[in-house]
């Protein structure tokens, strides 16, 4: 078998050397002036051409579309595991640009009140009594929030 493909692949690079000598002399008869022109397309299309064929009979195509499916599954699978940080940096975003929330703030989140203490890109932490809650702002942007004063000190949105 794989003295087949490489008896196949020195006959088919002899043609495209006969094609290459073949046409260039074809060409430079015919056109003078244009012949190196028009060799450059001839050649990139034997070239084009031959890379094909040799692709084809040394099966690398299987190859590159066994890759490429494996790269797109590992892409999906990537994709889908970071939902839920995306999603949180987006709602931190939305946090952080609407004017009723700031530092500062007491608000009610799922029945646990306090005040906001900072806003991430992740996560929005809240002063209970006596704890620290700390709500990732995917969660804080899908339940009802209960907003008590909007007096707040400042916007701060820390990386």
């Amino acid at each position: 078998m794989l003295v087949g493909d490489v008896i196949s692949t020195v006959a088919a690079v002899a043609v495209y050397a006969i094609a290459v000598v073949v046409s260039r002399y074809l060409l430079r008869r015919h056109y003078r002036e244009e012949a190196t022109k028009i060799l450059y397309v001839v050649f990139t299309l034997l070239t084009a051409i031959l890379l094909g064929y040799i692709a084809y009979l040394w099966r690398l195509f299987e190859f590159v579309v066994g890759f490429l499916a494996t790269a797109g599954a590992l892409g999906l699978l990537l994709a889908l595991s970071l939902v839920p940080w995306v999603t949180d940096v987006f709602a931190g975003i939305s946090i952080a640009l609407d004017p009723r929330l700031n530092i500062g703030s007491e608000v009610e989140v799922d029945g646990k009140r306090g005040k906001i203490i900072e806003i991430s890109l992740t996560r929005t932490i809240i002063s209970g009594d006596e704890c620290l809650i700390i709500v990732p702002n995917r969660k804080f942007r899908e339940s009802v929030v209960v907003v008590y004063s909007t007096k707040g000190f400042t916007k701060g949105v820390p990386f």
